[in-house]
């Protein structure tokens, strides 16, 4: 199961979380929040699945609310952005592994531009900038570049290194780490899950709640998707990547959700090759292989393929063509560390 990058709604948010001891950019945000203070632009840059979505809703709502302390969560102001209910705030994701188009920039330009339906400022919240087409990121330049009174850009971005360095340059970049092991099982148990389970997922977690709860909610256990990932990790000659490209070329649908369930597999793995995260933490013996075997930059390596092959497949590249390219990626780094 692939990684959230938001919880599935308001109410899985525990209320007492405290976001300001999850790090220096949460707790930056966090606190310009709670005095009613915000800039025109920012881009808020995490691994996936570390709750960026979720975190962007409640700076959101920090502006529309009205209590104490900000977002109080209880006003109705609060209700309606929580809720998607706010039409003061606009939000654009890319879904479906489709990009996201120029029209929908203009679209939004287009609203913001008018007034605003009530007395707050006008939020455009973007999920994540690196799906946008180029021209839709050049667009969205056009607003960051000449600014409208009360108009707040929340740029959330995965991958920061393929954002437009003209967009990050016009933002205020504000990193959101991994939370600590503490936060985040606090953050599960208040969400009612089982300790024993809390303690289990944890130390593969990696301080990314998304992939926390995606592990948590898995009670079949490894299903076909996080089959095919461990099978690509486990390729071991030529005519094993010709087999296993064959049997995905037709399922594009479940395309992403593959490559993000391998990407996890790879994360976890230079986690423990750097000493972050034990060896006991690793699932599965392919991904035990690499973690015991491949080097750190191998597997840094193994993790820009993957996102490479997901860039491609925005881009309506052959979807066959991309696959046998990772898994010969995959393989060529296995046979260096054996013959190392």
């Amino acid at each position: 199961m692939a990684a959230p990058d938001s919880l599935s709604g308001a109410g899985d948010m525990p209320a007492f979380l405290d976001y300001g001891r999850l790090g220096a950019g949460y707790a930056l945000l966090w606190r310009q929040a709670g005095q009613g203070r915000r800039g025109h632009a920012y881009l808020l840059a995490g691994p996936r699945g570390v709750g960026k979505a979720t975190f962007a809703r409640l700076l959101a709502a920090s502006y529309f609310c009205g209590g104490l302390p900000k977002p109080c969560g209880h006003c109705d102001a609060c209700g309606r952005v929580l809720r998607g209910n706010e039409p003061d705030v606009i939000e654009i994701t890319g879904r479906d592994d489709k990009a996201i188009p120029i029209e929908r920039i203009r679209e939004a330009i287009a609203q913001i531009s008018q007034h605003s339906f009530g007395s707050g400022p006008r939020v455009v919240i973007v999920e994540p900038v690196e799906r946008m087409t180029p021209a839709a990121q050049n667009c969205l330049l056009k607003s960051l570049e000449d600014p409208q009174a009360d108009v707040v850009f929340l740029l959330l971005t995965h991958e920061p290194s393929a954002v437009l360095g003209t967009i990050a340059s016009r933002c205020a970049m504000v990193k959101l780490p991994p939370w600590p092991d503490d936060e985040l099982k606090e953050a599960l148990l208040a969400i009612g899950f089982d300790a024993s389970r809390v303690n289990t997922v944890l130390p593969r977690a990696g301080g990314i709640i998304g992939q926390a709860l995606a592990a948590l909610a898995d009670e079949a256990g490894e299903d076909e998707t996080a089959t095919l990932a461990t099978a690509a990790l486990a390729v071991e000659r030529d005519a094993d990547v010709v087999a296993l490209s064959t049997r995905m070329k037709d399922d594009r649908a479940g395309a992403e959700r593959m490559l993000l369930a391998l990407e996890q597999m790879l994360h976890t793995a230079l986690l423990a090759r750097a000493g972050i995260l034990s060896m006991q933490a690793v699932s599965g013996t392919a991904t035990r292989a690499f973690a015991g075997n491949a080097t750190e930059q191998q597997l840094a390596s193994l993790l820009q393929a993957v996102f490479d092959t997901r860039r491609r497949r925005q881009s309506q590249v052959n979807w066959q063509a991309s696959i046998d390219r990772l898994l010969t990626t995959i393989l060529e780094a296995k046979t260096k560390w054996r013959q190392s």
